[in-house]
């Protein structure tokens, strides 16, 4: 028996435990659990599991960040990103708000101040430039119309038509629907006043002549319709009628699909007589001055590409001429010098009332 250190109890000597090499005297391993002696004395070593309630000195859970520095950086990179994108998409709903905002002011901006004659003509246009602008917008829409029905259309003259012929274009676009049938012509004729008459008039444009419809065939009716209106001061035969007249004379015939032959030899049956002069300036203006009319037959390729009937309707104080083409609205607009329309034909036929005094040369 020894005693401690500090006196008192003694202090009993712990034997090696057995089978052990370790010298005595040496300090031994402190057992995980059971019997503890310590200076005060023998006490109980607690289980080292930690589900145990007994006395001791419990272990604390601890969690640990295995995070390393790179990853820590990435997932702050990737909450950037996060809110860059979030930033980016306010940016972009901001925007489209203010457009649309925009868009609707303007609009409500446009249903209040509008143009009272055509909404599609911006405020503040005249009524006269507003009218024109109205007729060349619905012509576009037309000729669009057109476009997209072309297989439509037997003829594809009446197509060409609408592409050389703006004033054509009401025409052909109602032709495959409209009646191929004549109507009156229906306006007020003057004595000596020459009224403009096209081809394409939808009163008589749908009906047939020379194998086709008289809007691309009839510049010989239309013209000799222009001049019988002027002599007579009659409105009742219409290029419709002068054709079935001149395809029951069989002379719907040659390039321009009217014989000349027909003005010398038949016109007695409506009132008027025909006399031939060598075509040359002099003639035409001469023959203009004393109040009668020419039909001339025009080759193709002077005033336009196909051979066809105009009628010259007098001089103009200038020394030019004026002639009414019904298959050119361009032709019709400006006057000619007479050696140019003189020109382009051989034959001019001059026609009058059948009681006027007519002399040939």
């Amino acid at each position: 028996m020894t005693y401690n250190d500090h006196g008192g109890r003694p202090r009993q000597e712990l034997a090696p435990r057995s089978g052990s090499s370790r010298p005595q005297g040496s300090r031994g391993r402190v057992p995980a659990q059971g019997t503890y002696h310590g200076p005060r004395g023998t006490r109980q070593r607690p289980s080292s599991s930690r589900r145990s309630s007994g006395p001791g000195y419990p272990l604390r859970s601890r969690s640990i960040n295995f995070q390393s520095g790179r990853a820590r950086r990435l997932s702050a990179n990737r909450r950037l990103l996060i809110l860059a994108a979030l930033a980016l998409v306010l940016l972009v709903l901001l925007i489209v708000g203010i457009s649309s905002c925009v868009r609707g002011c303007s609009a409500e901006q446009t249903t209040t101040e509008v143009n009272p004659v055509d909404e599609r003509v911006a405020v503040g246009v005249s009524e006269d430039l507003t009218k024109q602008f109205s007729t060349e917008l619905d012509r576009g829409e037309k000729l669009a119309d057109i476009a997209a029905h072309a297989d439509e259309y037997e003829n594809q003259g009446l197509l060409e038509l609408a592409l050389t012929q703006p004033a054509a274009i009401d025409f052909v676009a109602a032709y495959p629907e409209a009646e191929k049938s004549a109507q009156p012509y229906g306006e007020s004729v003057s004595k000596g006043t020459v009224p403009q008459l096209y081809c394409w008039d939808s009163r008589w444009g749908n009906v047939d002549y020379a194998g086709g419809p008289l809007a691309l065939t009839g510049s010989g009716p239309a013209s000799l319709s222009m001049a019988y209106m002027a002599l007579t001061g009659n409105g009742d035969r219409t290029p419709a009628d002068f054709a079935q007249s001149i395809t029951d004379a069989d002379m719907a015939s040659g390039d321009s699909l009217m014989s000349g032959t027909f003005l010398s030899d038949s016109l007695g049956d409506f009132g008027l007589s025909c006399s031939t002069y060598t075509s040359n300036a002099d003639n035409l203006t001469q023959v203009l001055d004393t109040g009668t009319y020419l039909l001339i037959e025009v080759q193709a390729g002077m005033l336009t590409d196909e051979t066809h009937w105009v009628i010259a309707v007098s001089e103009n104080s200038d020394g030019s001429v004026q002639v009414y083409d019904p298959t050119s609205t361009d032709v019709s607009s400006r006057s000619w010098d007479p050696a140019t329309i003189a020109g382009a034909s051989d034959t001019l036929y001059a026609l009058s009332a059948a009681d006027s005094d007519s002399s040939s040369e």
